[in-house]
């Protein structure tokens, strides 16, 4: 893969519309919803030791929407708690029950890696899928990286079954718990349509 290009906080790509930070406030805005029915869920006992709890979240849209938690307390805890929100759009024609069986896989290793919290798949209006992940610490993504499952969905999968990708890295202020806003810290961007994928990434600014 091609050397990572370093984008400005506003600047396009010519003929990579899927760039555009204007794709952040949708983008968020499925985050929040994600992160919104998360809410409710921590507030039950979950006493089962059984992890993940795999659970299917209702929409008043009627699509899809389930969560997988996996580390209960940091999710519950009132402290800045890390994010990665994962966009990606499919290439027409593929086996959807392929990368269904996939996204199983990786839930049901969850409890290895118990600095991924949670794990939550939404439905979006035009049919591809939006993915929240808690991690905690935020170093947690890099030790998530060193599953077999994980490597192989991003290295073989994501290429021959994603046009097109957006991970944004972030945080929830004050934690899950606090209803603030998420704020997205940095984004990555992937496109596999051309011969040799392209890739770059985007710095925001706190200020």
């Amino acid at each position: 893969m091609e050397e990572t290009i370093h984008l400005t906080a506003g600047q396009l790509v010519h003929g990579r519309p899927f760039t555009d930070p204007v794709h952040n406030a949708e983008d968020l805005s499925a985050i929040r919803l994600m992160a919104s029915s998360l809410r409710p869920l921590l507030a039950q006992p979950l006493t089962d030791e059984r992890r993940p709890f795999l659970i299917p979240v209702p929409t008043a849209s009627g699509r899809q929407h389930r969560v997988a938690i996996s580390n209960v307390p940091p999710l519950r805890a009132h402290r800045d708690l890390s994010f990665v929100g994962f966009f990606a759009k499919r290439r027409p024609g593929v086996d959807l029950s392929l990368l269904t069986v996939a996204d199983d896989e990786m839930i049901q290793e969850l409890p290895s890696f118990p600095g991924i919290l949670s794990y939550s798949s939404l439905e979006l209006a035009d049919g591809n899928w939006a993915n929240l992940i808690m991690v905690d610490p935020p170093e947690a993504k890099d030790h998530w990286r060193t599953s077999e499952k994980h490597a192989f969905a991003a290295r073989e999968m994501a290429p021959k079954y994603y046009a097109i990708v957006r991970i944004h890295n972030g945080v929830f202020p004050g934690g899950l718990v606090s209803g603030r806003d998420p704020i997205v810290l940095r984004t990555k961007y992937y496109d596999f349509q051309d011969l040799e994928p392209w890739r770059a990434e985007r710095v925001f600014s706190l200020a």
